[in-house]
């Protein structure tokens, strides 16, 4: 099984407007979803993100970055065990959000990384 990263995307203009709990009750219910995930197996974990943040770069950090004036961005992810992209592509595709219209998710299988030692 390899490890592959849900990246839901989502209108930020539009779910920054809104209080926390209204951001999450527009939305489908994702607990039977994940539940079925987590009974198959699949699921390791994943949370959604806060709309604000920071935009940090080599020489400045910005508290509003252009991820807050991009209509769309990153606004939570899921991490999952799956046989290979077409099987997390598929478990994507049956995710309440995308199903209904609200998000997009982005799958990218998590590549391990090696570790450079000392010589």
């Amino acid at each position: 099984m390899e490890r592959f990263m849900l990246i839901v995307r989502e209108d930020l203009k539009k779910i920054g407007r809104l209080k926390t709990e209204d951001r999450f009750a527009e939305g489908p219910d994702m607990t039977d979803w994940i539940k079925s995930l987590i009974e198959s197996g699949n699921y390791i974990g994943g949370e959604p993100l806060a709309i604000k943040g920071r935009y940090v770069t080599q020489n400045e950090v910005l508290s509003d970055g252009p991820f807050i004036e991009a209509k769309e961005g990153i606004s939570g992810y899921d991490i999952i065990l799956a046989e290979n992209l077409e099987q997390a592509t598929s478990i994507a595709q049956s995710c309440p959000m995308v199903q209904q219209g609200f998000a997009i998710r982005e799958v990218r299988p998590i590549q391990p990384f090696i570790f450079k030692t000392p010589e």
